[in-house]
């Protein structure tokens, strides 16, 4: 192992301790643009190569209203590729999506994934830790 994927691994595994391990996460980040606020959570923060976790976004305009938009929806980037369904609207303020991680015959390594959501200038990142099975 390079020293580079060691000091990754001893990240991760320091987290883990700290965390006490939990794999449960609100947003690591928050944003607001264009009149809007968004939080971001996942059910689980920490999964496996290939595995799955919803990711829940909560998008509230610039009152504190839950947003409702039949035909916009929220949209995610992962910063390791993984796979995000699309979702096409906002209801009562919140959507979900579900999250796969890279698989392991991917050319991506396991490693920390920086998931963002975005609508209408407003943002929110999370970071799942997906590890090698």
């Amino acid at each position: 192992m390079t020293y580079t994927k060691i000091l990754i691994f001893g990240l991760i595994l320091c987290t883990l301790g700290i965390a006490g391990c939990t794999n449960t996460s609100t947003s690591s980040g928050f944003g607001t643009g264009g009149g809007y606020s968004i939080n971001l959570r996942a059910t689980q923060t920490i999964i496996p190569q290939s595995g799955q976790t919803t990711l829940i976004a909560t998008v509230r305009d610039a009152q504190g209203n839950p947003v409702n938009d039949a035909t916009r929806g929220v949209s995610f980037t992962s910063s390791l590729g993984a796979t995000i369904t699309t979702v096409d609207s906002i209801t009562l303020g919140a959507c979900s999506t579900t999250y796969t991680a890279p698989s392991s015959t991917n050319t991506a390594t396991p490693g920390v994934d920086q998931v963002t959501a975005s609508y209408q200038g407003a943002f929110a990142y999370i970071s799942i830790y997906v590890y090698a099975p």
